[in-house]
């Protein structure tokens, strides 16, 4: 982007002027303007008024918080159940005493959704915002069409002053028109809303445009969320701030009083006074800039913005900085922009090229062309997510953008360009055409999640990408979706804090395997045709999951019934359990609902019922010796299904690369043939199959339904295993084991067997940091391994490279760095700790940082870790965002789980401050830290904890998190006596 010289704002001004600019200021003509524009202004007062008026508010809000305490029923546990409002049900009204709104007024409006008899077309927004106090003056104007008659308007707003309004009907030949009279403004903020009623009970008339005006006070918020503070500190030491927003899902309307709700779709027109330090970017381009205050050794300059195509308000966004930038242009001369902090540039190039090649390959793949004329991503140093879709102005966490390929690991290199293509597919599917309603919220990100490992296969076919789908999006979302406190990828939502709580691995990752599924049996030029169809009929408006079904049951002639089947995937949780077995030659395959708790007592959820009775249209694949490399599909329809045993076939195997969203359980001489297969000949099996079997094994074992000998004898062939995703598949079950039978005897037998089986692959990937991307990854996993596994050659070497980096700076290959400083970390005592954290706070590249954060928590000693978590509480010293991983890494620590344990109790509430409880880093946090327990005492202490707590979006991460627990008591009861006997005799 070029920039653009200020000019002069001329002073002369007509009538009407003057009075639009003293509504939108609140200031008349003559105001002082330093009195506007000054940004470090402050109150003063005597001490004696001062000291008065503190003590007159602490008495006040005494007395307050007594009433309160008295005054407020108290509720039964509900961590359990979720909310139990009843307004919280959109077709329920509930008791009018529940809604008195602040003023003590009964508020018209008794539904968590917006009334539908007015929608917005257009909005005018300015913000001054004072990045030193934090004080944000603004307007806005939203011009909006009446469908239905009514006097009445309900928005949303939240945490903002309102200090005037009016409303206006829109009049096509310029002529002033008088207000309407507004009666009254309440607000009811349990539902962040506020109405503003006409007197004249008829007043808004349908096919008639109005606009509504409102001039605010709000504030920057030290929250992750809405409009809020960051800063970085540059290579001078010098701490810098700036502003930035995040309003996905329900954030926008703490920013500006807005029609917060995806299906109100409107343009948008932005101005934004800054100083002439900064600069400020939007969505849109800028269109010009104008200087509106002079003096005392500051300018205030006036950004306005070119005007928007219609989108939702949570894909509103606006940052205000004083960042540098690097620019290139798509084939289409789509500028695309990457801003960085002062001395990050040099990080961004990698970045650039990806943006560049996703934006030209999706124009393809979409056949439908960007429809804006930029596209800037921009690095924010306090960020809750990995990245955020803003149409035009993408937000990223630092280390989901900057890419160093002197400093950072393959897998750095790879998340950033995953997140780079996430991010870009949303700006046609979830920016261009959007989900009605947040229940749809996996048309967003399942697409997403799926569409970004096509995009970076596409770029870089030598990363194999769709075998590593299967390990990151379809085994992750296996496992959480087995469990009976799971969700609908479809689930009802009300309220915000329930919006939060879905943004979770079932809308990602389970949504992104389903898409899978469906384009292995639909094709992939049918499945493309379809979306490119989707698009061209929604594009700048709303959809729902029922359009998607349309458009690709008709991109293949009608020959499939896409909505039927995948209704059955959407609309009910968990996922089918196929159980082959063989009798006379002929195979017959059987479904049921997969859970892994299957018969635990306290999990009510499991019984619930729905249309479809846990039956699913299954596209089920195999292939057999004959043919290993042609794959056969069958259709089991809701229904079991029998087929002969291909002539002279000596083995079969299912679910083919794991395309299918189901297990396999095989019975008898099926299973056998598989293990003697990979015993033997594994590389006939492909890699992903054999990651599959893996899975399902382990995954079975857990769930009580084969021994454990059945794993462990498969994982025997893994001393053959030469490549990434079946290692990664069985070292993160392995890691599983571990951490639950750690205080069990079966411990060390187990360690001493992935010692054994992992002793072949160590020497093969050694330590110089070379081969493939996949080679380098593979790498990690196993010296990763090893060093956990006590192999006293891996430790040496580990602890000679840790040494040889801190006392002679010899530098440390980027892709052997993490294996190298936890070791450090993990044997080098108080002065490697020490070394590592100067480190984190000097280093300047992102993720070298975030290295060097998981490396801190393997520390061996207890007390350091204690230090490390009082850390966490302090924002300056670790960001908020980087809380969840400190507090994972200590928990996976046997020196620190009961340290995270008793420090997440003890800070609870501080935690709740910091992300507040709509975060979905509340159950996060939960998950990370308890998910490990396996015993009775623990989960009583994780029960009683919370019953008392309301953990806002975390409730489905807590339910979660105590039925894993239960899982790992029942089975470290059922398998720890078998998997010792069958260690001891294997380890000898």
């Amino acid at each position: 982007m070029s920039p653009i010289k200020p000019r002069r704002m001329s002073v002369r001004m007509n009538e009407h002027d003057v009075d639009e600019v003293a509504f939108l200021t609140g200031e008349s003509t003559n105001a002082n303007k330093r009195t506007l524009y000054e940004q470090d202004r402050i109150a003063v007062c005597s001490q004696k008024r001062a000291v008065g008026v503190a003590l007159l508010v602490f008495f006040a809000l005494f007395f307050v918080a007594v009433i309160i305490a008295f005054a407020t029923p108290l509720s039964g546990c509900s961590f359990l159940t979720g909310p139990s409002d009843p307004s919280l049900n959109p077709d329920e009204g509930s008791d009018e005493h529940d809604f008195i709104s602040e003023s003590g007024e009964l508020f018209p409006w008794t539904k968590p959704r917006l009334p539908t008899d007015i929608k917005p077309t257009h909005y005018t927004i300015s913000i001054h915002p004072n990045l030193t106090t934090l004080d944000v003056t603004g307007w806005v104007v939203i011009r909006f069409e009446v469908l239905v008659e009514t006097s009445l308007i309900v928005l949303h707003s939240r945490n903002i002053t309102i200090i005037d309004k009016w409303v206006k009907e829109e009049v096509e030949d310029g002529h002033r028109v008088e207000p309407l009279n507004i009666s009254q403004l309440l607000e009811y903020r349990p539902f962040q809303m506020i109405s503003l009623e006409m007197k004249d009970e008829s007043a808004l008339i349908p096919g008639k445009n109005y606009s509504l005006g409102i001039r605010f006070h709000t504030n920057i918020s030290t929250e992750l969320e809405g409009f809020y503070l960051s800063s970085y500190v540059n290579s001078q030491g010098e701490r810098r701030y700036l502003a930035t927003t995040h309003f996905e899902p329900t954030y926008a309307r703490s920013a500006f009083p807005c029609f917060d709700e995806p299906q109100f779709k409107a343009a948008f027109k932005m101005i934004i006074i800054r100083n002439q330090f900064h600069k400020s970017l939007f969505n849109m381009p800028i269109k010009k800039i104008e200087t509106v205050y002079y003096g005392y050794n500051m300018e205030l300059w006036r950004d306005e913005f070119e005007e928007s195509v219609e989108m939702s308000t949570y894909l509103v966004a606006f940052v205000i900085c004083d960042y540098e930038s690097i620019s290139n242009k798509t084939s289409k001369k789509v500028e695309v922009s990457i801003h960085t902090p002062h001395g990050l540039l040099n990080q961004a190039q990698f970045a650039l090229q990806t943006a560049v090649q996703l934006m030209d390959y999706y124009d393809e793949f979409f056949s439908v062309a960007y429809p804006l004329p930029k596209q800037d991503l921009i690095a924010i140093p306090d960020f809750g997510a990995g990245a955020m879709e803003n149409w035009g102005l993408i937000t990223y966490r630092e280390t989901s953008i900057l890419y160093d390929k002197n400093e950072s690991s393959s897998a750095a290199h790879q998340w950033v360009a995953v997140v780079v293509a996430h991010e870009l597919a949303h700006q046609w599917f979830g920016n261009l055409v959007t989900m009605r309603w947040w229940n749809d919220l996996w048309l967003n990100e399942g697409f997403a999640s799926f569409v970004e490992y096509v995009g970076v296969d596409h770029i870089q076919p030598d990363w194999k990408m769709m075998e590593q789908f299967v390990l990151e999006k379809t085994q992750t979302a296996l496992a959480l979706d087995a469990l009976a406190s799971s969700h609908p990828i479809s689930v009802d939502v009300r309220d915000p804090r329930e919006i939060e709580a879905i943004f979770d691995t079932i809308s990602f990752n389970k949504g992104a395997a389903i898409l899978y599924m469906l384009e292995s049996v639909l094709g992939q030029s049918n499945m493309r045709h379809g979306l490119m169809d989707y698009l061209n009929e929604h594009k700048f408006d709303n959809a729902d999951t029922d359009d998607l079904w349309t458009a690709l049951s008709s991109s293949a002639n009608d020959s499939m019934k896409v909505k039927t089947i995948m209704d059955t995937w959407t609309l009910q949780m968990g996922y089918p359990l196929i159980r082959v077995h063989i009798e006379n030659n002929s195979i017959r395959a059987s479904q049921t609902r997969f859970l892994l708790n299957a018969y635990d007592n306290e999990t009510e959820l499991e019984h619930v019922e729905n249309q479809f009775g846990y039956k699913w249209y299954i596209p089920l694949t195999y292939v057999t010796d004959l043919k290993p490399r042609s794959m056969q599909l069958v259709w089991m329809n809701r229904t079991d299904y029998e087929f002969n045993m291909p002539f002279r076939a000596e083995w079969i195997k299912f679910n083919v690369n794991q395309t299918g969203f189901y297990r396999v359980q095989y019975e008898g001489q099926l299973w056998d043939s598989l293990v003697k297969v990979l015993l033997t000949n594994p590389f006939i099996l492909s890699p992903t199959d054999r990651a599959s079997l893996i899975d399902d094994a382990f995954t079975l074992c857990k769930a009580g339904l084969v021994d454990a000998n059945i794993p462990l004898e498969l994982s025997q062939y893994l001393i053959k295993e030469t490549e990434y995703v079946p290692w990664a598949t069985a070292l993160e079950h392995f890691r599983s084991w571990s951490k639950v039978l750690y205080e069990r005897k079966a411990h060390r037998p187990l360690i001493q067997y992935v010692q054994k089986l992992t002793e072949p692959i160590y020497k093969k990937v050694g330590w110089a940091d070379s081969g493939t991307h996949l080679f380098k990854l593979l790498r990690g996993e196993v010296l990763s391994t090893t060093i956990h596994c006590e192999n006293k050659d891996a430790e040496k070497e580990a602890m000679a490279r840790f040494d040889n980096w801190m006392k002679k700076g010899v530098r440390v290959p980027p892709n052997l760095r993490e294996v190298v400083y936890s070791a450090g970390v993990k044997y080098g005592g108080v002065t490697g700790w020490d070394y590592c954290w100067s480190k984190y706070n000097s280093s300047r590249v992102p993720s070298e940082k975030k290295i060097l954060l998981k490396a801190m928590g393997s520390a061996a000693d207890p007390w350091l870790l204690q230090q490390y978590l009082e850390a966490c509480l302090d924002r300056e010293v670790v960001r908020p965002q980087d809380v969840r991983t400190v507090l994972g890494v200590v928990a996976a620590n046997p020196s620190g789980r009961l340290l995270a344990w008793r420090h997440l109790r003890a800070h609870w509430f501080t935690f709740q401050s910091m992300f507040g409880e709509g975060s979905f880093t509340m159950g996060s946090l939960i998950t990370a830290v308890v998910g490990h327990f396996s015993n009775e005492f623990d989960y009583r202490e994780v029960t009683d904890f919370f019953s008392d707590k309301d953990v806002g979006s975390g409730t489905r991460a807590l339910n979660q998190s105590l039925e894993t627990i239960r899982l790992n008591m029942h089975w470290i009861q059922n398998n720890e006596d078998d998997i010792e006997k069958w260690l001891q005799v294997h380890v000898r």
